[in-house]
């Protein structure tokens, strides 16, 4: 089995591995770090670049576990032995990661490198715009390796709103939440309709309810064909108050999951007021069994509008959501 290592957004290693598993059940995880996944995968290499949450997946030429690890040894232990290149046409160029930060490195380690490359491979040099990138990487936990990339994604929010969740986060958050087929499902801030899409496409559930109290977000609009097309029938989409919910009925819903306002984009007043109101109304309409998945980067005033009301903590994970840090919380009565 070829090894491969991928990267993802950081704080969200344990649901990527289970996403993962469950996808592929043959696949074997070598090693997990915060934003890196190293495994051994005996498909075909294209499915990874299929998988939404990945933004770099790197052919594994040589792995190097250990303290003190520098580039000169990395690079040593690869021309040492003999590779095989998954891509082996066009050009490459060699870069040097340190910490998940482009380095510099003396001119005779990256020449070694690059003759080493030449000598095993149909690769041609090209350092200004090559079709093909060789990784050294080190990364503080005391794991380097040296990898071919074979896919990149560059995830950016210059074509989303403001304040819109990015697909891939939107994806994850529903992983986390362990999504089952008998759900009834609540989205009572469904902005643009980040967190709506995922669960529609990817997801099997009972049912859905949708809404926002402003009726010109996309969700409401023109998202709205998107999401009835991938499960038609299974979507009510409205728009309504989050604090009142008067279509929905008392202890109807199993999960609630949403990314509520955190008053950096919108004026709301006073956060954890705000987060009291919400958990107030959704205390009402959860089933005695239900919980729900919340995303917020107001950490500290979420936990305590939570501590102050019928549900508790049960897990959380940390992020980065627009350049802020930010909190997923899974919550039960």
């Amino acid at each position: 089995m070829a090894e491969f290592i991928s990267t993802f957004i950081t704080g969200f290693q344990s649901v990527v591995e289970g996403d993962l598993t469950q996808r592929f059940p043959k696949i074997k995880i070598l090693g997990l770090y915060d934003g890196l996944i190293h495994y051994r995968f005996d498909g075909d290499s294209r499915e990874l670049e299929k998988i939404i949450y990945f933004n770099n997946t790197f052919f594994v030429l040589r792995t190097m576990k250990g303290k003190g690890l520098n580039f000169n040894s990395l690079v040593g232990s690869v021309c040492s032995s003999k590779n095989y290149f998954l891509v082996n046409k066009g050009s490459f160029r060699i870069r040097f990661v340190q910490e998940n930060q482009f380095a510099k490195v003396d001119k005779s380690i990256t020449r070694r490198a690059e003759e080493y490359v030449l000598a095993n491979s149909k690769l041609k040099l090209d350092r200004l715009s090559p079709t093909n990138e060789i990784w050294f990487s080190i990364r503080r936990e005391g794991f380097a390796f040296c990898g071919e990339l074979i896919s990149k994604r560059e995830f950016t929010e210059k074509n989303l709103n403001k304040g819109e969740l990015r697909p891939e986060i939107a994806y994850l958050i529903c992983c986390f939440a362990k999504i089952k087929e008998d759900d009834k499902i609540l989205e009572p801030f469904c902005g643009y309709g980040s967190i709506p899409v995922q669960l529609a496409k990817k997801f099997k559930f009972q049912k859905l309810f949708i809404s926002d109290i402003e009726a010109e977000k996309s969700a409401l609009t023109g998202s709205r064909k998107q999401i009835s097309a991938a499960s038609e029938g299974l979507i009510d989409c409205r728009q309504a108050d989050a604090f009142s919910l008067n279509h929905i009925e008392d202890k109807s819903i199993s999960l609630v999951i949403t990314d509520p306002p955190w008053g950096y984009y919108e004026e709301i007043g006073d956060i954890k007021e705000f987060y009291q109101k919400m958990f107030l109304s959704f205390n009402r309409i959860l089933s005695d069994s239900g919980r729900m998945v919340i995303l917020s980067a107001r950490k500290e005033e979420l936990e305590a509008a939570v501590s102050e009301s019928d549900f508790k903590i049960k897990n959380s994970l940390h992020t980065l959501v627009n350049g802020k840090k930010a909190g997923l919380y899974f919550i039960e009565r």
